[in-house]
C-alpha cells in the first residue's frame, strides 16, 4: 500500500492549507541554526515550521507507539473510580465479550476512536508543528488531530465531535492539551470504560529520553467517574517511518447488515450521557 504522507491529510482541511504549504516546504536546510540541546536530538525539521521558537521542544515527525489502548488503567495502581452506573456499563460489556458476543463499539464500526482512546492507540503518530498550531496525524483511521497553540477556550457555536476541540501551550519542557468539546459517543479504552459528553482531558506532554515520547492524560468526567484519574502512553522516535494506509473499512464485520441491524450488538446501548449519573 502507498504510505500516507502529512500533507496529503493535511492538504484536506482547507482551515490548515495556508500553515501546512508554509510548513512543509521547510527543509533542515531552511531550519534555524543553533538550536541547543536537547531539541535536535530527535525531531523532524521538514515538519517543524521555522517560526516555530528555538527554545520550544522538538516533537515533531514520526513516533511509533510503545502502548496499547485495550485498557485504559490508572497510573496509581488503584481500581478505576467508576461511578455506579458505569461500573454496571463496563461490568456489562465484560462479561458479554466473554460469550463471544461484545457490545456496540463504534470504534469496530470504523468510527474514530475518540479522546482519550486515540491516545495510546498502537499506530504510529506524525507530528507537525507549526506556531499557530501542532498536528498529530494518526495511521488509524486516517485520523488527525488539531492543537490550536492560543490556548483559547472553544468557540462558542462550537458543536460536539468524536475529537472534540484541543488547545495547548508550551510549560517548559512539556505540551500542555485540554481537550472538551467531545460527544460522548465513544468509550475512553477498547475494554468498555465508558464516558460523558461532559469529559475533560488534560494532556502532558514530554520527552523523557532522547527518542522517548510520554503522553500522561488526566481524564476528568464528574458525569462518570468518582474523582479525576490519569493513564499514560508513550511512543519513540522513528524518522525513517511513514504513515501506512489504513481502510477500516474493508472487510468490516462490525458494520450494520442490508437491514441496517448491527451484526453484534446495539448502538442504541451508548446511552445519553450528557446528565449527571449517580
Amino acid at each position: 500500500m502507498r504510505n500516507v504522507k502529512i500533507n496529503h491529510l493535511l492538504s484536506a482541511t482547507g482551515g490548515l492549507a495556508l500553515a501546512a504549504s508554509a510548513l512543509l516546504t521547510a527543509t533542515a536546510a531552511d531550519a534555524q541554526p543553533g538550536r541547543p540541546a536537547p531539541y535536535v536530538s530527535t525531531g523532524s525539521d521538514g515538519r517543524r515550521d521555522v517560526r516555530v521558537a528555538p527554545t520550544v521542544p522538538n516533537i515533531s515527525g514520526t513516533w511509533l507507539s510503545r502502548s496499547s489502548n485495550r485498557s485504559a488503567l490508572p497510573l496509581d495502581g488503584g481500581p478505576t473510580p467508576f461511578l455506579p452506573w458505569a461500573q454496571g456499563y463496563f461490568d456489562e460489556r465484560a462479561a458479554a465479550e466473554k460469550t463471544g458476543m461484545p457490545l456496540f463499539d463504534t470504534n469496530a464500526s470504523c468510527l474514530p476512536s475518540g479522546v482519550p482512546r486515540v491516545l495510546p492507540v498502537p499506530y504510529p503518530l506524525d507530528i507537525v508543528q507549526t506556531p499557530e498550531f501542532t498536528i498529530i496525524a494518526i495511521e488509524v483511521m486516517h485520523s488527525f488531530r488539531i492543537i490550536h497553540m492560543d490556548n483559547k477556550e472553544p468557540p462558542a457555536d462550537y458543536k460536539p465531535s468524536y475529537l472534540g476541540y484541543s488547545r495547548g501551550y508550551w510549560d517548559g519542557d512539556t505540551l500542555v492539551v485540554t481537550t472538551t468539546g467531545m460527544n460522548g459517543f465513544t468509550q475512553v479504552d477498547e475494554e468498555g470504560r465508558p464516558k460523558s459528553s461532559g469529559i475533560k482531558v488534560i494532556e502532558r506532554i514530554h520527552k523523557v529520553g532522547p527518542d522517548i515520547l510520554e503522553n500522561t492524560y488526566t481524564i476528568d468526567d464528574p458525569n462518570t467517574y468518582a474523582h479525576p484519574w490519569s493513564s499514560r502512553a508513550r511512543f519513540q522516535w522513528d524518522e525513517t517511518a511513514r504513515l501506512n494506509e489504513y481502510i477500516c473499512e474493508e472487510n468490516n464485520r462490525n458494520k450494520p447488515d442490508a437491514s441496517g441491524k448491527l451484526r453484534h450488538g446495539d448502538g442504541s446501548r451508548f446511552i445519553d450521557r450528557n446528565q449527571a449519573k449517580k
